[in-house]
């Protein structure tokens, strides 16, 4: 211990303390991809891209390449504006989450609502979708709308922060009839209506007729009832995003 004098160890001590704590104070820190593109004349920037499994708009092949009719779409306009980008497939909440999280990143295909407008910078228009309720053949009355649904309080299910919870909201369907399933995909959704879980949901037929195809789900199970809504899908880029990326995607 260091007590009446200071010996040659303890100012070599002290000296080493001083120098740790400076080094922390005045080390510059790392900058994050947001301040990257953020940087005035950095040329080429980066960003990062998220999406989810939506066939035959995005999905995967056996060797884990990303295809589908939006994913070219969305590469050439990366290239064409002169960036970079890492594209990172998620399930649909996680890639919603982590866009709103992360300044530097875009999300597609995203449909444009009054609820997200002012959550996200809408850059590009990518497909007009359509959405039908579907019911169960067998547990549903194939002349079945959306208001008699509504009316005998029955559940209708959607994945969690999807278009299609947003859709049965803006119908006037009530919170306590919409059973809302995180990560559920459109295969999972026909497995719990199957198993009785519920009996109505919501489908985009080219996403559902895809799926029933390169999946084998039983589409004879569900009946189309009633088209509900009608959305545009865009890229969109993170409220947060950086003025020069921003600019450079526009």
């Amino acid at each position: 211990m260091c007590t009446k004098f200071i010996s040659p160890f303890c100012r070599h001590q002290l000296w080493r303390l001083i120098f740790v704590v400076f080094a922390a104070i005045w080390a510059p820190m790392p900058p994050s991809l947001a301040d990257e593109a953020g940087r005035e004349g950095a040329g080429t920037l980066d960003v990062a891209i998220y999406t989810a499994a939506i066939p035959p708009y995005v999905t995967l092949t056996g060797d884990g390449t990303l295809v589908g009719s939006l994913v070219p779409v969305v590469d050439e306009f990366i290239r064409e504006r002169g960036l970079t980008a890492h594209t990172t497939l998620l399930p649909w909440s996680a890639a919603f989450r982590r866009t709103i999280a992360n300044p530097a990143s875009l999300l597609y295909p995203l449909d444009r609502t009054t609820v997200r407008e002012d959550r996200f910078h809408w850059i590009k228009p990518l497909v007009t979708t359509e959405y039908y309720l579907y019911g169960l053949k067998g547990a549903v009355d194939p002349g079945a709308t959306l208001d008699k649904v509504i009316k005998s309080g029955a559940l209708v299910s959607c994945t969690a922060n999807s278009i299609q919870c947003e859709i049965l909201r803006q119908n006037g369907v009530p919170d306590a009839s919409i059973l809302r399933i995180e990560g559920a995909s459109i295969s999972r959704r026909l497995t719990l209506m199957v198993a009785e879980r519920n009996f109505y949901t919501v489908y985009d037929p080219t996403v559902f007729a895809y799926l029933t195809v390169s999946q084998q789900l039983p589409s004879d199970e569900l009946i189309q009832l009633q088209k509900i809504g009608e959305m545009t899908s865009y890229l969109a880029a993170s409220k947060d995003m950086p003025a020069a990326l921003l600019e450079q995607l526009r």
